[in-house]
């Protein structure tokens, strides 16, 4: 009898083991039943990893009590909620995807501190205030009462500002100012105007360079406007046409027309390592009809060269 019970649980373990076999093989291959849609479904995961590390993280409003960076594993396919939680840290949370057989990455997640360092750069009062990608050791500041333009240290401990120039009158609407490559000159620009500002250098200050200072005045409206890359010329584009200035000092300058223009809503950019101006306009395509497009017009320094050759050779009598 004893043998017979024996014989028979050992076929029953048998059994069992081949029954459960598939499910313990499937299981070990990532794949699950889904009891939602009754039906075997390869798992997912999500591997999170922020700054800083060490969050608590919580999946569906379950605490999984580790922290950043983890993988969670075993997860059917689906939408999570996912929230990290770390002290001193606003919270981070956001409903997250998995999918079948794939790891779903979430490794660029930044946690921002709630006491964030505030740092004052000056005590200037500053009506505005410019940084140039290739300056960007100072900010240009406009004061609040716009007749003067100073320079601030922006990583000083000293919060100086070194005024530049002043017994300025800026107009209100003037929203950007343009420094040239070489830091000694600035220009804005409103309407048809546009004002070229020198600047203090180490041998000469603003009273010996404002002299330099003059307007140039066109008759159509300035869209845009770019220092040329040797800081010795300006590109002007207006409603009607584009224009080279080149600055000769004592408030002259050289002026070359280079382009007429129909577009009366223009927009422009300009590449100062290759001195390249990519600009919107009108013009006749081979079908007679007019095309508003973009266009570029190289302006390097060969290609200058040779432009201008080009028209003194045609205005030679």
């Amino acid at each position: 009898m004893e043998q017979k019970i024996r014989a028979i649980l050992f076929y029953l373990a048998v059994i069992t083991f081949f029954i459960l076999l598939p499910f313990i093989l499937l299981y070990s291959f990532g794949y699950k039943l889904d009891l939602n849609r009754f039906r075997i479904a390869k798992t997912g995961l999500i591997y999170v990893k922020s700054i800083p590390d060490g969050a608590n993280v919580f999946l569906n409003g379950k605490n999984l009590k580790k922290a950043t960076p983890l993988s969670i594993e075993g997860l059917m396919p689906g939408e999570y909620k996912l929230l990290l939680e770390l002290e001193a840290y606003y919270p981070w949370q956001q409903t997250v995807s998995v999918f079948s057989g794939k790891t779903t990455y979430l490794d660029s997640i930044v946690l921002f501190t709630r006491s964030p360092h505030l740092d004052k750069v000056n005590t200037l009062d500053l009506d505005n205030f410019y940084i140039f990608p290739f300056d960007k050791e100072y900010a240009y500041c406009i004061s609040d009462t716009r007749n003067a333009i100073y320079k601030v240290r922006l990583n000083s401990k000293e919060h100086e500002a070194d005024l530049l120039c002043d017994q300025l009158d800026l107009p209100a609407d003037v929203k950007e100012l343009f420094l040239s490559q070489d830091k000694n000159k600035l220009f804005f620009f409103r309407n048809n105007r546009l004002e070229v500002i020198y600047l203090p250098t180490e041998k000469l200050d603003y009273q010996q360079t404002k002299i330099n200072n003059f307007s140039i005045i066109e008759t159509a409206r300035i869209a845009y406007a770019f220092w040329y890359s040797d800081s010795g010329r300006i590109i002007v584009g207006t409603d009607k046409e584009i224009k080279i200035y080149e600055l000769l000092g004592q408030g002259k300058s050289n002026t070359i027309s280079v382009l007429e223009l129909h577009d009366n809503r223009p927009r422009a950019f300009y590449d100062y390592e290759e001195d390249t101006l990519y600009f919107t306009d009108v013009q006749k395509g081979a079908d007679g009809k007019w095309h508003r497009g973009l266009y570029r017009l190289d302006v390097g320094k060969k290609s200058l060269i040779s432009f201008i050759r080009d028209i003194e050779d045609n205005i030679k009598p």
